[in-house]
């Protein structure tokens, strides 16, 4: 009986070890893959660059740089074809870099570079359509996204520390002037308390929430009526455009575009950020 309990053990040691071995391995791989995608990609070889960044993230990691640099790859990838002859992003590289834009910002909403690449990419695309955003909706988007949900949550409990401290001062301070001064300030605080919090609840749902996806293709992918290859063609977004997915029905999927239409689309023509 013990010797099956020690040839359990001794599996089992060789077995952690083994992942541990493994892991390193990916980590080693990784880091040598990180500095040749860079060293490809300011040599221009941008197709080297993709297919190494690319590697790392089969890999299993992800971080908002590495994203970063995966979409300017693409979007070079895509200029460069320009360059030498070729239809300009004919290999659907926009629609990759507009994807991979998006995941860096997901992953790291304060990537201002990540943030302007893709409104450049986005540029190129054909969705002209979408509804204009106000400035109030823009600047509590650029605000809320500035930080992660979770610096938010810890940024509020520390302000209503210090709103507690005021209210505590105001009630047992004994001169006129320094509970005008708690008052004023707790009702300042008080506020400031309130939209920081509204910002980690919008930045937390939209984390939870967010089904948005991106046409991926060649060229132009048709959007149908209902999911069935002959309904009407309603629309026919380029590659790159964002559309939301309200379901999915076999091998289609419902979407909807930024000015409220929608449509059926191949589930293999996008890809969920």
């Amino acid at each position: 009986m013990r010797t099956i309990y020690n040839i359990i053990g001794v599996a089992f040691f060789a077995l952690l070890a083994c992942s541990k071995v493994v892991a390193a391995d990916a980590k080693t791989t990784a880091e040598a893959c990180w500095s040749e995608a860079i060293a490809a990609y300011e040599a221009k070889e941008y197709d080297v660059a993709v297919e190494k960044f690319e590697h790392i993230v089969e890999l299993g990691y992800a971080s908002g740089d590495l994203y970063y640099n995966l979409a300017n790859s693409y979007f070079k990838l895509g200029e460069q074809a320009a360059e030498e002859g070729l239809h300009k992003f004919s290999g659907g590289e926009l629609g990759r870099a507009v994807l991979n834009y998006h995941r860096a910002l997901r992953l790291d909403p304060t990537l201002e570079d990540a943030r302007y690449n893709l409104e450049l990419a986005v540029d190129n695309t054909n969705d002209t359509e979408a509804l204009p955003e106000s400035f109030i909706v823009s600047l509590w988007r650029d605000m809320s996204n500035s930080a992660k949900s979770n610096s938010w949550a810890v940024s509020s409990l520390v302000m209503l520390g210090l709103l507690l401290a005021l209210v505590i001062f105001y009630l047992l301070s004994n001169s006129i002037m320094l509970r005008r001064i708690s008052f004023f300030g707790a009702i300042i605080l008080l506020v400031v308390v309130i939209i920081v919090v509204a910002f980690a609840l919008h930045s937390k749902r939209q984390a939870e929430e967010d089904n948005r996806a991106v046409v991926i293709c060649n060229d132009t992918t048709p959007v149908h009526a209902s999911p069935e290859s002959g309904s009407k063609v309603i629309r026919q977004p380029s590659q790159g455009v964002t559309v939301m997915v309200s379901r999915n029905h076999g091998e289609w999927s419902e979407i909807i575009f930024a000015d409220g239409e929608k449509g059926w689309i191949r589930s293999a023509k996008i890809e969920n950020i």
